[in-house]
């Protein structure tokens, strides 16, 4: 049977959303930003699933807009309204997914690639990584919310450089400039990326889950606590998980979250 250009599979507790388009290097169509929402609206929903990866099948992450579809959009309006919603839609769905998430990225993750990639909470590539976002090559203009993530992952010197030129960046500059967090050998990402998902699964879900909301907010621009993120940091106390956290430090043992 014939899988899907975008799916999820489960291994344990971590989910990986696969961009399974490799004949075109993951390039990213319309009915793929489609089932990307919806794989990750599946995986937000099914409460097995601790952490959610995104990579691309084959040897690229994704190198950017279906070429094809972009005709189309340079040549009609409507449609380039359609595919700025869709992109708009999957993306923040993406980023504001609750669980944690990791971006696997092996070669070409270009364009809309590079967009979906920050829109996970790490990045973990190879040495084949090649990373870019080309606006400036095509005349066009980054959206802001875009423009954002790339600024949240890297400062507003590193965004312009990258939007100025359009240029790609190797592994090692993107790691150096924090595109990328976490840089390996091509033999080692599956297990480096499994062995990490691994730690988050072993933690606190109830805390990766508040902690990431609370990192949004910052992100969003709240600079204080107001009564509800003051509730929810007192709240913890009297959850379960803060108990079997405070009783296996006692006990000196790993602690065992159930949730």
């Amino acid at each position: 049977m014939t899988k899907p250009t975008v799916y999820l599979d489960q291994v344990g507790a971590i989910g990986t959303i696969r961009l399974n388009r490799p004949e075109k290097r993951n390039a990213l169509s319309v009915a793929m930003w489609q089932q990307l929402m919806d794989a990750v609206e599946q995986a937000d929903a099914d409460p097995s699933i601790k952490v959610v990866v995104v990579t691309g099948e084959g040897h690229a992450f994704a190198a950017g807009a279906d070429i094809d579809e972009f005709r189309q959009v340079f040549t009609d309006p409507k449609a380039a309204e359609v595919v700025a919603e869709i992109t708009y839609r999957a993306q923040k769905r993406l980023h504001r997914n609750a669980k944690p998430t990791i971006a696997k990225i092996r070669g070409a993750c270009v364009g809309g690639g590079c967009g979906v990639a920050l829109c996970c909470d790490l990045r973990f590539a190879d040495a084949s990584a090649k990373m870019g976002i080309t606006p400036g090559k095509l005349g066009l203009i980054y959206t802001l919310a875009d423009t954002k993530r790339l600024i949240d992952a890297v400062g507003p010197a590193k965004a312009k450089d990258i939007l100025y030129t359009g240029r790609i960046l190797t592994a090692d500059e993107a790691l150096a400039i924090g595109l990328v967090d976490r840089l390996v050998a091509p033999a080692d990402l599956d297990q480096a990326v499994d062995d990490y998902a691994a730690e988050i699964c072993a933690a606190s879900q109830f805390s990766a889950k508040g902690t990431k909301n609370i990192i949004q907010q910052i992100l969003d621009g709240a600079a204080d606590d107001t009564s509800a993120t003051r509730q929810l940091f007192l709240e913890a106390f009297t959850g379960p998980d803060f108990k079997e956290g405070f009783t296996a430090f006692s006990e000196k043992r790993k602690p065992r979250f159930t949730a």
